[in-house]
């Protein structure tokens, strides 16, 4: 068993995770890692990977394009394919962090499943919350040994996780992600501070239960738990960066108190937020 390290300009990739060598009559899966602020694929020279890919974003945004014209603004929570036949880019703009985990894989198996739909170069953005659940989802498809036993295990894994995560999507029921009222919204959403909500709708020509219902549908989560989620990623985009206290993120992320914040974070990641930075940085928790 070998570990992938890439080492790139304000790109580097943590906790790096093994590659599988062997493949079996479904398929392999041949490489994975983790990135943070990944500097992402021009789009002014599409690349062909070659393979298939599955790319989970973690924390931040970038524009995402393919070769058959589709585009869409990827967000936290955000999965999307690559296709080994489809040039593609992946763009977060200059200076922003953007933070993912990543497997390529291929083979017959995913082949098969290509042909009968269940994967669809159409269709290649599924939004998935909460996300430290769905990172850690797909950080447990490799396995730490090798051979092609070990190698059979990711396959069947990796197939199960994509099967999962179909069924959890279904609720995206193809809402168009390009419409430009959706993209204004996640925006507005992402910015401190309350909005009024028939207002919000009404900006975009909606009642608010239409525009609930429009949200819910695109994104798989209603707006309110979208903006909360979105909250609790800018925080945890905090507590990997820095050592400010809790009680001065609380309060720049619109939390009502500490303890609050504390109590949400934990429900979404399953961790406190001292344990979640202590994680990241390599320390003990006191």
């Amino acid at each position: 068993m070998c570990f992938l390290e890439i080492v790139m300009p304000e790109s580097w990739i943590t906790r790096p995770l093994p590659v599988a060598a062997f493949n079996t009559p479904l398929g392999a899966v041949t490489l994975g890692g983790q990135s943070r602020a990944n500097r992402g694929i021009a789009r002014t020279g599409m690349r062909v990977l070659g393979s298939y890919a599955l790319v989970y974003v973690v924390a931040g945004q970038s524009e995402f394009g393919d070769a058959h014209g589709f585009r869409a603004t990827v967000r936290a929570g955000d999965a999307f394919l690559l296709f080994p036949d489809v040039g593609h880019f992946y763009d977060p703009g200059e200076g922003k962090p953007w933070d993912d985990i990543w497997l390529v894989f291929n083979g017959p198996g995913f082949d098969a499943w290509r042909a009968a739909g269940l994967l669809d170069a159409a269709d290649p953005v599924w939004h998935l919350e909460p996300v430290d659940h769905w990172r850690r989802r797909i950080a447990a498809v490799l396995t730490n040994a090798s051979g092609s036993a070990a190698s059979l295990v990711e396959v069947t894994r990796l197939m199960n996780l994509l099967a999962e995560m179909r069924v959890e999507r279904a609720g995206g029921l193809k809402q168009d992600r390009t419409e430009p009222w959706l993209d204004a919204a996640c925006r507005r959403l992402e910015k401190a501070g309350l909005p009024d909500w028939e207002t919000l709708a009404a900006e975009y020509g909606l009642t608010y239960e239409q525009f609930r219902k429009k949200f819910s549908a695109a994104m798989g989560i209603p707006p309110a738990q979208y903006r909360l989620a979105r909250r609790i990623d800018q925080a945890a985009i905090r507590l990997r960066s820095d050592n400010a206290p809790l009680k001065e993120i609380a309060t720049e992320l619109g939390f009502c108190d500490e303890f609050h914040f504390s109590k949400l974070f934990k429900k979404r990641t399953g961790l406190s937020p001292s344990a979640f930075r202590a994680q990241w940085q390599g320390t003990t928790e006191n």
